[in-house]
C-alpha cells in the first residue's frame, strides 16, 4: 500500500478503479479541453423534503440543446476547472468561469479562488475513478440562492456530462445531460 505522503508527493491523490472497470482513466489523463452540448433531461421533485410539497412543481424546459465547454487543468497548488454554459438557467458569462481548487485530499478539494461573474459563495471539487464533479453555491442579491452540480464521466473520446440545478427551497432539481469530445 502506498502511504498518503508518497501519493501526494507524486502529484496528487491516488485513484484506484473498481475491479469491474475495463479502461479506467485517472486525474492526470483528464487535463484538456472538452466541447459538446447538453439538453434538458427532466425535473425531479425531491421527496425527502418534510413535509413533501402537495403539488410538486415540475419544469418543462426547452429540449433544444445548447453548448457546453469545459477544461481541466493542474496548477501548482491544486487544480482548476473552467466551465462555459451557453443556455439554460445556469448560463455562464461569455468568457465562462474558472474555479481554482486547492490540493485533493481523499478525492475532495475546496475552492481556493475564482474568476467568475457571478462568483459562487462556495464550491468544491470531487474526483472519483473516471469522474470529476463540482458543486457551486451561488447567492442572489435578494438573499436567495441556487446550487449547481457539474459532473463529467470520462470516456475514451471525451466525457458524458450532467448538470443539476437545485432551487433555493431544495424541493426540486432540474437536470441536463449531454456529451463532449476532447479537443486537446
Amino acid at each position: 500500500m502506498i502511504s498518503r505522503r508518497r501519493a501526494l508527493a507524486s502529484g496528487g491523490a491516488l485513484l484506484v478503479a473498481p475491479e469491474a472497470a475495463a479502461q479506467a482513466t485517472t486525474w492526470p489523463d483528464w487535463v484538456g479541453v472538452y466541447v459538446g452540448a447538453v439538453r434538458f433531461y427532466r425535473s425531479i421533485p425531491l421527496e425527502d423534503i418534510v413535509p413533501p410539497p402537495r403539488n410538486p412543481r415540475v419544469d418543462f424546459d426547452s429540449p433544444t440543446p445548447f453548448g457546453l465547454q469545459f477544461s481541466v487543468d493542474k496548477t501548482a497548488g491544486g487544480s482548476s476547472v473552467w466551465l462555459r454554459i451557453d443556455g439554460g438557467p445556469m448560463q455562464t458569462a461569455e468568457q465562462g468561469e474558472t474555479l481554482r481548487f486547492g490540493l485533493l485530499v481523499d478525492g475532495v478539494a475546496l475552492l481556493a479562488s475564482t474568476d467568475a461573474r457571478p462568483a459562487p459563495r462556495s464550491a468544491n471539487l470531487t474526483v472519483r475513478p473516471d469522474q470529476l464533479s463540482t458543486e457551486a453555491l451561488f447567492a442572489h442579491a435578494d438573499g436567495s440562492f441556487w446550487r449547481r452540480h457539474f459532473t463529467a464521466n470520462f470516456t475514451s473520446a471525451g466525457a458524458d456530462v450532467i448538470l443539476w440545478v437545485f432551487d433555493a427551497a431544495g424541493t426540486r432539481a432540474r437536470t441536463w445531460r449531454g456529451s463532449t469530445r476532447r479537443r486537446g
